[in-house]
């Protein structure tokens, strides 16, 4: 018999944690908290002081939920998270089926949060960052307290096809798929896609990435071809005024795909990223260097 594990995420106080647990007899409810020496585990409101792996908190953890996780084989598992902690990384780096996730997000506050630039004081993430992975990761959301329009139109395309309740209508429920995200305006909400088969000026690329930072964009992600990275795709991340760019392999086909979600001008972004794409004659100037190293 196979481990079911539902989590619950979010950055807010709850109690939906305890209200799915309760709601399925015979589950095990396990919550971790990071201290400044430990980690203080819960099994069923049993407490118990961990002591930290290296001085960190986050390995501790992991550890700890592999034993948990072999030893509660069979079991329905309800793992109420860190508040700092987001479902996907989690998921990747415990290997684990994860049944649902829940995220539970205060309506009110939610979108500025989402928008902003305040720095987590635990680590070197952006608050924006937190939630929007959280609230992404979803098949459900749970909303404390009332969301205007506008909210509802972010969490549309951020996390299509995730059940939307309140603390006291909470279900476990998987999201349907695929989830396709809303293409068409609404509540002053767009989706901006960028798509080019040029690669990008390295200069200039850094100076488009700011359309990306104007405090009007949710979340974007993009692979990126790059004139001085002819074999690698760059992979692009931003939540809120926090951004990310790494590698993200082997390039493949030579394009560029950068999709944002924003509450700003979508021909903004599309029109600083064309700025962006090498010129014929740097492209023309670009291929005869590489004739000439082969």
């Amino acid at each position: 018999m196979e481990t079911v594990v539902v989590m619950v995420a979010g950055l807010v106080d709850h109690d939906v944690a305890v209200r799915v647990w309760r709601d399925r007899p015979g589950s095990v409810l396990v919550r971790h908290v990071a201290a400044e020496t430990c980690v203080r585990r819960w099994v069923d409101g049993v407490a118990t002081d961990i002591d930290l792996l290296h001085g960190c908190a986050s390995c501790t953890v992991r550890e700890d939920l592999r034993e948990l996780l072999a030893a509660l084989k069979g079991h329905t598992v309800v793992l109420h998270l860190d508040p700092l902690l987001e479902p996907d990384a989690v998921r990747r780096k415990l290997g684990v089926d994860v049944e649902c996730v829940i995220t539970v997000l205060d309506a009110a506050t939610w979108l500025d949060d989402a928008l902003g630039d305040a720095s987590m004081v635990s680590d070197q993430r952006t608050v924006a960052q937190v939630v929007v992975a959280q609230a992404e990761a979803a098949d459900v959301l749970v909303l404390q307290g009332d969301a205007d329009e506008r909210t509802l139109a972010v969490l549309d395309r951020l996390a299509p096809g995730a059940h939307r309740c309140t603390p006291e209508t909470v279900v476990v429920r998987k999201s349907t798929r695929p989830r396709l995200m809303p293409l068409t305006p609404e509540c002053g909400v767009s989706t901006a896609v960028f798509t080019a088969d040029r690669p990008f000026h390295p200069a200039r690329l850094n100076d488009a990435l700011d359309s990306l930072l104007d405090g009007t964009v949710v979340r974007s992600r993009g692979r990126l071809w790059v004139a001085d990275e002819p074999d690698v795709a760059l992979h692009l991340e931003s939540a809120g005024c926090g951004l990310h760019v790494g590698e993200g392999g082997p390039l493949g086909g030579r394009t560029t795909q950068i999709v944002a979600i924003t509450l700003g001008e979508p021909d903004s972004i599309t029109a600083a990223f064309t700025e962006a794409l090498l010129t014929d004659d740097e492209l023309s100037f670009v291929d005869s260097i590489r004739k000439l190293a082969i």
